[in-house]
């Protein structure tokens, strides 16, 4: 607030990324500061990293990878046993995306390409959307009671705040996966390391973690269900080329009278938004 009231000059702040976490969007509303973000620009990287990440944590391929490092040339081990260790075939099973913005979107079809049902909660969602798209729109409990990969890109407000915590893990299946690319505040961390050690859940794999970054001797990183990115879903040389060009032609839209395309200006994200950061639109 204190810095956008010294902005008396200026008219548009575009974000590079979609993330708008560093601006106070109710002060910017109030000084008539028009704030755009580059949403979709990265959403084609975000959603091949949620499907990686979903590949790697099922299918145990960093535990594997380590493993013949280690010298351990088999199958099975106890340790891959301990900690929900199985392993199912993809196919056939169900993946729950909350939040069906821009990356969701590009996250569907993925899935459904690999022969998974794909379901999503999004109450901000036209429901005709993700008919259109194959996509079984359900409550948020319904999505946490019965997907087997849950796939988080939903922005972080304070009603998402912590949304998957204690009582999310316990609902969830034993067997199921949390797969987070969108904002670590999302989910309870403690909670997560708590419900990944009583084996409520199978493992997760992050990329966005609370806090972040993540100490290098954080508690969670000792389990060998959980797999780890330091928030890199977004990068790619196309996407930022893709977003900066996006900031740019925003600015000279704005500048030059015409009406920006992407401006963050959703009335339920100008009531909601906090200080630390939202992101995943």
């Amino acid at each position: 607030r204190e810095i956008i009231a010294q902005l008396t000059r200026t008219k548009v702040v575009c974000r590079t990324g979609v993330g708008v976490d560093r601006m106070d969007l109710k002060a910017a509303a109030e000084y008539g500061l028009i704030v755009c973000n580059a949403a979709g620009c990265n959403s084609i990287e975000v959603s091949e990293q949620a499907i990686g990440l979903l590949i790697a944590i099922s299918r145990k391929l960093v535990r594997m990878n380590q493993y013949v490092r280690d010298g351990k040339w088999r199958r099975h081990t106890a340790e891959l046993h301990a900690y929900r260790g199985r392993v199912y075939r993809i196919a056939g099973r169900t993946m729950g995306i909350v939040g069906l913005g821009h990356v969701g979107k590009q996250v569907a079809p993925r899935a459904q390409g690999m022969r998974l049902n794909v379901q999503a909660y999004d109450p901000y969602l036209d429901p005709k959307i993700g008919q259109d798209m194959g996509v079984k729109m359900v409550s948020f409990d319904e999505l946490v009671e019965t997907s087997d990969y849950v796939s988080l890109h939903a922005p972080l407000t304070r009603k998402t705040r912590k949304m998957f915590g204690a009582a999310q893990f316990k609902a969830m299946k034993n067997t199921a996966y949390l797969i987070n690319c969108a904002r670590g505040g999302l989910v309870d961390t403690e909670a997560l390391y708590d419900a990944l050690v009583a084996g409520e859940i199978a493992g997760a794999a992050l990329d966005v973690t609370d806090p972040e970054p993540l100490p290098a001797d954080h508690k969670i990183l000792t389990l060998p269900n959980v797999i780890v990115t330091c928030h890199t879903a977004a990068n790619s040389d196309e996407s930022y080329v893709d977003c900066q060009t996006h900031a740019a032609r925003e600015v000279v839209n704005v500048l030059s009278g015409q009406g920006p395309t992407t401006e963050v200006k959703d009335p339920w994200l100008l009531e909601e938004a906090q200080d630390q950061g939202f992101g995943g639109v």
